[in-house]
């Protein structure tokens, strides 16, 4: 009996400790590509249905224990790739809120976000209003494989753009530049999480 009591509270140490970790507790760095997708309606106006963006690049601030702030560009300086040519403009500056989430199974870290962005296809510049989520998965202590997807919803009022979705997949690099010691490279974080001295 005291061995089994001894066994779930060091499980339930263990298991608290490694959700609770929040990896995304750094500054980060990150550099990819992008595609973005028009409805049919809408892609007789903007020009395409598909467009590639190469490269996407990001920056991201933590200002809180799960919050962080997001800057990201996207470009498509390459007209043709194989499987889609741009036969328009695509540009857009986005900045984004962001909520992380505990890590799962010690590696991925998983957020979802809101922000707005202002993009320019062909015409002017054109505010939306965005929503989404992501993830990274950290292959290391420092480089993350980061998916992510964007809704981008423009108004009725702004005739110069079209809501659309845009999904990226890039490299992050993390900065540690303001490792406060909860979570993410700290190795001893992981000993005073959930209440747990191990």
């Amino acid at each position: 009996m005291k061995y089994n009591i001894l066994f779930i509270a060091l499980f339930t140490c263990l298991t608290t400790s490694i959700f609770s970790q929040n990896l995304n507790d750094s500054w980060q760095i990150g550099v990819g590509f992008g595609i973005t997708k028009f409805n049919q309606s809408d892609a007789s106006y903007i020009g395409d249905q598909y467009l590639f963006q190469v490269p996407t690049l990001s920056l991201t601030m933590p200002i809180g224990e799960r919050f962080s702030l997001d800057g990201a560009m996207s470009f498509n300086t390459i007209e043709d790739v194989g499987f889609i040519s741009n036969s328009v403009n695509y540009f857009s500056m986005d900045a984004s809120f962001r909520y992380n989430f505990d890590a799962v199974l010690n590696k991925l870290a998983p957020y979802v976000f809101v922000g707005g962005s202002l993009v320019d296809s062909e015409r002017k510049m054109t505010p939306t209003l965005n929503i989404g989520g992501g993830g990274i998965y950290w292959v290391s202590n420092t480089v993350g494989i980061n998916p992510q997807l964007y809704y981008k919803h423009s108004f009725e009022g702004y005739e110069s753009m079209r809501s659309h979705i845009q999904g990226t997949l890039g490299i992050v690099f993390k900065l540690n530049w303001n490792n406060s010691g909860t979570g993410g490279n700290n190795p001893n974080a992981a000993k005073h999480l959930g209440g747990c001295m191990l």
